[in-house]
């Protein structure tokens, strides 16, 4: 950007002085809005551990973006000053020098017909730069008005879809109560496997706590999915423990695109994405299965979706309970609850607890313990917001928020799976909901929601 200057006898147009301090105000909201994104970049997320680790790299390539950010902003502001007062026409009066500047709210001279105060302010700047390109305002510091060893950045562009919420009334579709399929946001072509009375629409706030840990996180319902029967998830002190028709039951395997395999020993999908495609990218579920002895009770919801256009990420909420907590946990009944995503970025699992560990009764993080245990909490343990549900004396986690990253246009397969651990009984229970597209790409992360 250069410098443009003007003769010192050159007539300066008369400016409201409101519309100078809009313009700088506009200028100085960019820059609000540049903090905030990187605050946003910088928030604590939590996934698995070998995601973790990227996660200061993948911090200070943002910052180097945000710095960029940073610096154009402040450019736009210098512009603004400077070209807020100019006349057109006094451009090709260029002489000498004078540099129109934004007024001081508190000076004022002359006045216009109307009444209105214009105001105008010239700064006098020594016309022989420094030999680094500098210019100086006296008794300023120097202003580096040319920072072209700045690479230009290309503008990113998001088209997510917007979700609208179809799930009122009488409607128990278990997609349109997560937020799929509803005309306008996330179309997919899914279904459900396993025994019926293993999903439930709910609708509400679930429980009687107050304010209610659980309700929904988009429009009126969300899906209770279980290992037993879904609906007893609402009955207060119900001990839930149920037999079902699992679509995989007596110790199988998950079923495909589901593998419980690691992909490295020592790397993830996200640091070698060769490994997509050989196993369980985030190598959160081989120790947790190796504790049990296959699956009982296994039902899902599954489906396939083509990503957007200018859609690089998708998002879900989710909460899981168990009813095999106080008496079997830390045992070989280390129910499970998957999230899996098969895509060109990932094959595995996506959702983990608060500690970076996959969703099952012994590695999850619980938030609410309404019974104390001799591993973590061996004195009084009571979780109040578990009121007025079965997992009351169980445990449960908050709401959780899962997002992954996918390739504009790609189609991808994803699986939410609960099951048993070992044995057919003691059911472990899933919330879903809020099913979104979006526009934050990378490894998959979950937080508290």
């Amino acid at each position: 950007m250069h410098l443009r200057r003007r003769s010192k006898s050159a007539a300066r147009k008369r400016v409201d002085p409101h519309q100078g301090r809009a313009a700088y105000g506009e200028a100085k909201a960019e820059l609000a809005k540049v903090d905030e994104a990187l605050h946003h970049t910088a928030a604590r997320r939590f996934a698995s551990p070998a995601v973790l680790s990227m996660r200061a790299a993948d911090l200070q390539g943002a910052n180097e973006v945000k710095d960029h950010e940073r610096t154009s902003a402040f450019l736009m502001v210098f512009s603004v000053l400077g070209a807020c007062t100019a006349a057109p026409s006094d451009l090709d009066a260029q002489a000498e020098t004078g540099v129109d500047t934004v007024p001081d709210p508190g000076t004022s001279s002359g006045s216009s017909s109307t009444g209105a105060v214009s105001t105008t302010v010239a700064t006098t700047l020594d016309s022989s730069p420094d030999d680094d390109g500098t210019t100086h305002v006296p008794g300023e510091p120097p202003i580096k008005w040319d920072l072209g060893v700045l690479p230009d950045l290309e503008a990113s562009t998001c088209g997510a879809p917007t979700a609208i919420p179809c799930d009122g009334g009488d409607d128990d579709d278990p997609f349109h109560a997560i937020g799929l399929n509803c005309g306008i946001g996330p179309q997919v072509d899914g279904v459900i496997n396993g025994d019926p009375m293993a999903f439930y629409v709910h609708e509400g706030n679930l429980g009687t706590f107050e304010p209610a840990p659980f309700p929904p996180r988009e429009g009126d319902k969300f899906l209770i999915m279980s290992s037993g029967h879904a609906a007893d998830m609402i009955v207060p002190m119900l001990f839930a423990s149920n037999d079902i028709a699992g679509f995989i039951d007596n110790g199988g395997d998950p079923p495909a695109p589901i593998a419980v395999n690691a992909v490295s020993p020592t790397d993830d999908c996200a640091t070698d994405p060769g490994l997509v495609g050989d196993g369980d990218c985030s190598n959160t579920i081989e120790a947790q299965w190796n504790q049990g002895s296959g699956a009982f009770d296994y039902v899902e919801m599954r489906f396939t979706a083509e990503v957007p256009f200018e859609t690089y990420g998708f998002s879900y909420d989710l909460a899981m309970f168990s009813t095999e907590y106080p008496n079997f946990y830390q045992s070989g009944f280390n129910d499970m609850y998957i999230g899996w995503l098969e895509s060109e970025l990932w094959t595995g699992n996506i959702s983990f607890d608060e500690l970076g560990q996959p969703i099952s009764l012994n590695a999850g993080f619980l938030d609410y313990k309404d019974a104390p245990n001799p591993f973590d909490c061996p004195g009084v343990c009571a979780a109040p917001e578990l009121a007025g549900t079965a997992m009351m004396g169980h445990a449960g986690t908050k709401w959780l928020t899962t997002t992954a990253g996918v390739t504009p246009g790609e189609e991808i397969t994803v699986v939410f799976a609960v099951f048993d651990m070992s044995d057919p009984i003691l059911d472990t229970v899933v919330l879903l909901d809020n099913f979104q597209w979006g526009c934050s790409g990378g490894a998959p992360v979950t937080i508290p929601g």
